[in-house]
């Protein structure tokens, strides 16, 4: 029995001095596995599901805006002149009354622009009649032109202002002819027109107009003139 007991100390005392030398071995082992996990730390949930890409929200786009050359507009200015020929009470016969000739107009005029279908300026015009015993008509006027029909060519145009009325004559002597003004007065002229104007370019038209232009003065009475002609107008 010595001999059992004796043998079962020395057993536990090795097998004692086994566990204390491979002890710090395991703890060496163990530590490696503990510092990762603190690295990575608790797992969240989600990082368990995994990253989800939330898409932001799709923002309206302008709408694209187109830029076109206009082919026919007016600007904020316009010039431009005119020929007629018609009718007038603008010559004298013998006998000192007035009668009925041919009659040729002539004018210029510029302005600008109130709005689209409404111009305001300032006009020229001269109208001639007769030969021999012949009478003529000068005024500066200032004048409105409007565009009634958006988008169409007719025009109406009216004006009013000063004038000068000329009246000469010739003398048929054929040693000595004289030609030279007999009578001269000034008075309230005015002018109206009626028609149409065709754009030709982007900023100039030709116009068919109708028109009335005439004078009114103490001891002259009305001389007035229609005619028929063309406008060139550019914008």
């Amino acid at each position: 029995m010595p001999g059992s007991s004796l043998h079962g100390r020395a057993f536990t005392r090795v097998a004692v001095t086994v566990a204390l030398s491979l002890a710090p071995a395991l703890a060496l082992a163990q530590e490696p596995a503990t510092s990762e996990a603190v690295a990575e730390g608790p797992e969240t949930p989600e990082a368990a599901e995994g990253p989800e890409t939330v898409a932001a929200p799709a923002q309206p786009r302008p709408p694209a805006v187109e830029v076109e050359t206009a082919r026919r507009v007016r600007h904020n200015w316009y010039a431009g002149f005119g020929v007629g020929l018609g009718v007038g009470n603008l010559r004298r016969t013998e006998a000192g009354r007035n009668a009925v000739s041919v009659a040729l107009l002539g004018h210029v005029r510029a302005g600008g622009r109130i709005r689209d279908n409404l111009l305001v300026g300032g006009l020229v015009s001269t109208t001639l009649g007769g030969a021999r015993r012949g009478q003529g008509l000068l005024s500066i006027l200032a004048e409105v032109i409007g565009y009634p029909v958006r988008g169409k060519g007719l025009v109406l145009q009216g004006a009013l202002g000063l004038g000068t009325f000329l009246q000469g004559d010739v003398l048929r002597d054929i040693e000595n002819p004289t030609a030279g003004i007999t009578r001269t007065a000034v008075g309230l002229a005015f002018g109206v027109g009626l028609g149409y104007e065709f754009w030709l370019a982007r900023r100039f038209n030709l116009g068919l107009m109708v028109r009335g232009d005439g004078m009114a003065a103490p001891e002259l009475g009305l001389r007035a003139a229609g005619t028929f002609g063309l406008t060139f107008t550019w914008y």
